[in-house]
């Protein structure tokens, strides 16, 4: 069975944090005036015997499946009105099994497909959870769509939701207990670089963090390929570019799929130099957020991932995995 994100009632709750807010303040910018940032490293510099950590954001840092599955029923209304007329009854339910299927979700417009699927019953969760991979490009044929269309509408849909609530907006999302906390002190490090790589939209993440955490972020070690779907493994392998002296590297996931592509890659590669990079890195499949429990006993199997509970990981995430 699919692992729930971690419970609401231990997360830190969206409220609104408006102090601050000015022209170079990430909860002053206007929804779509973000663009996705490419791997721009926030400065090169001496970093011998430093190291970097690289963390996922949803699912690691953020729960934010009750605002995305919500998120996922209005866009599909707006997209798709014929298929959504006479279906407000069903709204609450189609958004719970939405959450439900969290765990597949890689980038946040496959949600409208998911949406739109448990709609009309073209599967049911169980079979979502296991064939994801095969049934979303049939979806996208059958309804004739691409990735690009997707991920405008669902990006319209969340800034149109933030102009006229930013509160309620704001409310859907949470961050797990005491990452918060631990996020600042790490960024206070000086030995420690701390980037985010995600497939969330840069000014949604600027957002939660400022809003929920009270956490600054700087904007450029925010690396999104929402509209690029550039593979994590790529990205990291420029951070490794850019940071050349690095000590250690550690990369934070939820989902195990992610990780298996950089395994493959660690082991199989034709491309010595980058089997080389990518076994410089550590590599961590937390407990929580969005992966099922054959997952997280496969990375236990895996003697290249290590898999962390929440309280490990934030006293590791307090001391820059020191």
């Amino acid at each position: 069975a699919a692992a729930l994100p971690f419970p609401r009632s231990v997360a830190t709750r969206g409220r609104t944090r408006r102090a601050g807010a000015g022209p170079s303040s990430p909860t002053s910018a206007r929804p779509g005036g973000r663009r996705d940032t490419s791997a721009r490293s926030g400065g090169g510099g001496d970093f011998s015997g430093k190291s970097v950590l690289a963390l996922d954001f949803d699912g690691v840092v953020c729960d934010s499946s009750g605002e995305s599955s919500v998120s996922a029923w209005r866009a599909s209304e707006k997209y798709w009105p014929d298929a959504y007329a006479g279906a407000a009854g069903r709204e609450q339910a189609v958004v719970d099994e939405t959450s439900a299927v969290r765990p597949i979700v890689e980038t946040g417009y496959e949600n409208m497909l998911l949406s739109r699927a448990l709609l009309e019953g073209r599967a049911t969760v169980a079979e979502i959870l296991l064939g994801w991979d095969e049934i979303r490009p049939q979806l996208m044929a059958d309804w004739s769509v691409n990735r690009d269309e997707l991920v405008q509408a669902f990006g319209d849909t969340r800034d149109a939701w933030i102009q006229e609530d930013e509160d309620s907006w704001v409310g859907k999302n949470a961050l797990y207990p005491s990452v918060a906390e631990a996020l600042r002190e790490t960024l206070a490090r000086e030995e420690v670089l701390t980037y985010i790589v995600t497939t969330k939209q840069t000014r949604y993440v600027l957002r939660i963090l400022k809003q929920i955490g009270g956490i600054t972020f700087p904007e450029e070690r925010i690396i999104s390929s929402t509209v690029s779907g550039i593979p994590k493994s790529t990205t990291l392998r420029s951070l490794m570019e850019r940071h050349p002296g690095v000590d250690s590297w550690h990369f934070v996931e939820d989902r195990y799929k992610t990780l298996q592509g950089i395994r493959a890659k660690q082991e199989g590669s034709e491309d010595a130099r980058e089997r080389q990079d990518l076994n410089r890195l550590n590599l961590y499949l937390v407990d929580w957020g969005y992966n099922t429990e054959r997952e997280r006993r496969d990375a236990q199997q895996d003697s290249k991932v290590e898999l962390i509970s929440l309280p490990a990981f934030s006293e590791r995430l307090r001391s820059g995995f020191q």
